[in-house]
Formats: structure tokens, C-alpha cells, sequence
């Protein structure tokens, strides 16, 4: 592939490329722009930036409300019929769960495994209420050795998370109120960047 030789070829190309696929499924996602925008500074070479491309991680963030409660054994049941699916498409990510019926959710893996199981998740007849917060691509995983971890949270505590991801789109700080869970650290962590 021939590189373009100055910052001005690089942005002139791009703002092209992008000109083109405005307003279309083609669009660039904001972890696409990043990755244009090291190219156009010249930090990454167009080799570098499909391979990154070729590895990105998606990760959804999503919330639901479960049809009925779930017993501690139903729970159970579907933490490992979970982590059986997710082994075998490469998925990993966290499950929140609140005795009051409520899910937090994250998976991430491949665009096209993850897209897959969200659809399969909206399926499923235990939840309804399917609303994603987020949905967005990366360079890594943020639960890298969990096919599904877990956490079980009270109802205040819970809505509390709710309250702070979905007002994720008002550029808050990470929370003050001490949250305990090293899971849950991760995941605020992780969606609080930018």
C-alpha cells in the first residue's frame, strides 16, 4: 500500500473517505475516527491502522428488566449456560444483576459475535426492556478472563449505576460514592473515558 507523504495528503484523503460514506452504514465509529486521526498525524501507517481495525473489540452495554424475578438457581443456570455460548464465540463481559429483577449487562468480543448474541439477548423471553447504553468499539477487552463475570447488587446500589451510565452522554466524573465491587470499578472505569 503507498503512504501518503505529509499530513496534508493524509487529511485530504480522509476527509474524501469520509465525505463519501457520510450519512451511510459505512460511516466511520469514533474508534475508526481515532484511528484515522493517528494515521493523518502519521503515528500509524495504513497497515497499522486495518490490523487494529481487524482486532477491535466491541463492547455493549445494555439494561434490561427481567420478566420475573430470578431465583438464586435460575441465576445460576443462566450464568453457566452463558459462559458455555460466550467459550464458544469468544465472548466475555459482566453480568450486574438486582434482586429487584434488573440486569446490567456488557459483552464484548468479535463486531460480528457480539452483534449476534445481542440480538439473541433481545430474543430471550426471561427480559424484556432491552435498551443499550452503549455500543462501541476498542483495542482490548475490559474483562479479558471472564466468559461472564458476575456481581449481584441491592436495589439502591443498583439504581444508582443505572443512573450514572445512562447519564454517561452528560460527560460525568467517575462517581464519588465508594463502590466496593472491583468488577463494577472496572466497568466505570472503562465506560468514564472518553
Amino acid at each position: 500500500m503507498n503512504e501518503l507523504k505529509n499530513e496534508a495528503q493524509r487529511r485530504r484523503a480522509i476527509a474524501w473517505a469520509i465525505a463519501l460514506t457520510a450519512d451511510t452504514p459505512l460511516e466511520p465509529e469514533q474508534y475508526e475516527s481515532d484511528l484515522l486521526e493517528l494515521y493523518a498525524l502519521g503515528k500509524l501507517t495504513l497497515d497499522q491502522v486495518l490490523a487494529k481495525l481487524d482486532n477491535r473489540v466491541q463492547h455493549i452495554l445494555y439494561r434490561s428488566q427481567a420478566t420475573q424475578p430470578l431465583t438464586a438457581g435460575q441465576l445460576t443456570d443462566l450464568l453457566e449456560e452463558s459462559r458455555a455460548w460466550n467459550a464458544q464465540y469468544q465472548i466475555t463481559g459482566l453480568l450486574c444483576y438486582c434482586t429487584s429483577g434488573h440486569f446490567v449487562q456488557l459483552i464484548e468480543g468479535s463486531a460480528a459475535n457480539v452483534n449476534a448474541l445481542f440480538a439473541r439477548i433481545r430474543r430471550d423471553p426471561r427480559h424484556h426492556q432491552v435498551l443499550a447504553l452503549s455500543d462501541r468499539a476498542t483495542n482490548t477487552r475490559w474483562f479479558p478472563d471472564w466468559q461472564m463475570a458476575s456481581s449481584e447488587m441491592d436495589s439502591p446500589d443498583f439504581f444508582w449505576l443505572i443512573g450514572y451510565l445512562e447519564a454517561r452522554g452528560h460527560n460525568l466524573v467517575m462517581p464519588q460514592i465508594p463502590v466496593k465491587d472491583g468488577l463494577l470499578l472496572t466497568l466505570l472505569a472503562e465506560f468514564s473515558k472518553p
